[in-house]
């Protein structure tokens, strides 16, 4: 192996650990979690670092069977840093729904909405899943005055009763009627912001 490549190979390895832990770190840091499930497009499981990593320990085993002990650190290398991309990525994808609002990418605080700062939302059924579209203002949106924004949250049917449970105890309060089927949701951002 030349030297640029064990550089690079120990760069990534370095890179998807640190990633791999701090995204394990936020997902243990989250307290109450009220539900969650996958959302992965293979089975639930996310489909690029899935296949990625299939495809290292296939590879593994065939190099392990030849005898080409040679590439044994390299080959542990690799399906580290696939094994790390795949939780990183899993722990990504998964969406959790806390007693304090809705976690949709536990790494990326702007997909991440508390339930008083959600204005509006609406629900639509799309394939075997149902998607929740809640229109927010963030306490630094409010105090700027600009467009409303959109999260959008696909819940899969076996997940959907538990869901409502949540909305209605969180939000029913504030919303009649609670659940709005727009036509067009852009008309509901457009209503909520100045």
């Amino acid at each position: 192996m030349g030297t640029i490549h064990i550089i690079l190979l120990g760069f990534f390895t370095i890179a998807t650990t640190v990633l791999a832990l701090v995204t394990l770190s936020n997902s243990l840091r989250l307290r109450n979690v009220l539900q969650t499930w996958k959302g992965g497009k293979l089975g639930g499981f996310p489909l690029f670092s899935s296949l990625f990593l299939g495809f290292l320990l296939f590879l593994t085993i065939t190099i392990w069977n030849a005898g080409m002990t040679q590439y044994n650190t390299a080959m542990f290398s690799y399906v580290w840093i696939g094994l790390n991309w795949f939780v990183s990525s899993h722990l990504m994808m998964k969406r959790f729904i806390t007693d304090h609002g809705i976690v949709k990418n536990i790494n990326d605080p702007s997909q991440t909405i508390s339930w008083h700062e959600i204005i509006d939302y609406a629900e639509r059924k799309e394939g075997s899943s149902y998607r929740f579209t809640f229109i927010y203002n963030s306490a630094e949106i409010r105090s700027r005055r600009k467009e409303a924004l959109k999260l959008e949250l696909n819940v899969p049917e076996v997940e959907l009763e538990g869901f409502r449970k949540i909305l209605k105890k969180k939000l029913d309060r504030r919303f009649n009627p609670p659940f709005v089927v727009p036509d067009n949701i852009e008309e509901i951002i457009k209503k909520h912001s100045n």
